[in-house]
């Protein structure tokens, strides 16, 4: 319910950050608007595997313990806001954090990752499994987030925003929209704005591809090893990822896709990957 402090915020992007940032802001009594020019699953967030894993994306950081530090604290802040998720997202966000981490990797490597700090048990043969490390399906999550910003009351516009200012944003068609706020959530399309936010203008884009993979069984987590990570799901789970700094296309490339089929196999060769699906997305790096 809208209190005397409510605020009318539009909120320009529908992935992962733009849908929490309406939740939220939703639980918190204020009226959003989220305007999003794509479906969540078209998105990056809709293309990402799903990993909240501090130790495993800590571990090549050039400060591992503090990356680890960082990471948890921003993990543990899901559980933090629970009361402005969905109840599904509650229940899966604290699933994730007991769901395994395994990596897989030489003595230099597992050296990389316990530097972290992170709570790790030896499986033998060069394998740890690591505490802590979670993983949620992307496309559910954002179903669900989107379902939920819905039910809360707020408004969701499938349109694109041609400029904004701090209380404004203009759509394609012209049409002006008012707000006490407005958050910029669109990934590196933000930097599409660049004009009327100077910053945005340090974003470059980086392209991942990933395979996704029907049938594949096993546990429900994440095994990594320095070829890349299985993120495996009920019934099928992702492959991936490249980190190609600079392209901002979202075309599939053969050749990518041949390389990914290769060191999936080789970490995990019982998969059938004949019908693998090939996925590219987007997203922002800053300096």
């Amino acid at each position: 319910m809208a209190s005397s402090s409510s605020r009318s915020i539009l909120i320009v992007g529908g992935g992962i950050v733009g849908l929490s940032c309406a939740a939220v802001l939703l639980h918190g009594g204020h009226r959003v608007t989220l305007i999003a020019a794509a479906p969540a699953s078209e998105t990056a967030s809709g293309v990402a595997a799903g990993m909240i894993a501090p130790a495993l994306e800590a571990m090549n950081e050039p400060e591992p313990k503090l990356a680890f530090q960082r990471l948890t604290a921003a993990q543990a802040a899901w559980l933090a806001l629970e009361a402005a998720w969905p109840r599904a997202l509650r229940e899966d966000l604290r699933a994730a954090r007991s769901r395994p981490s395994v990596y897989v990797g030489t003595p230099e490597a597992l050296a990389r990752l316990a530097a972290t700090g992170a709570d790790m048990t030896p499986e033998g043969e060069g394998r740890v499994r690591v505490a802590g490390d979670g993983l949620v399906e992307s496309r559910a999550t954002l179903d669900a987030l989107r379902a939920h910003v819905a039910a809360q009351g707020g408004r969701l516009l499938t349109q694109t925003a041609r400029s904004v200012a701090h209380d404004a944003v203009t759509l394609d068609d012209g049409t002006r929209l008012e707000a006490d706020a407005v958050v910029v959530a669109a990934g590196y399309g933000a930097r599409a704005f660049a004009a009327e936010i100077p910053s945005l203008a340090c974003l470059t884009p980086v392209k991942g591809q990933l395979l996704e993979v029907a049938g594949v069984g096993g546990e429900r987590g994440v095994l990594r090893g320095a070829g890349g990570y299985w993120a495996r799901y009920d019934g099928y789970a992702k492959f991936g990822a490249t980190m190609e700094a600079g392209r901002d296309d979202v075309e599939i490339d053969a050749g990518t896709v041949a390389d990914l089929k290769a060191r999936a196999a080789r970490l995990a060769p019982e998969a059938n990957l004949d019908a693998a699906i090939a996925r590219a997305g987007v997203r922002a790096a800053t300096p």
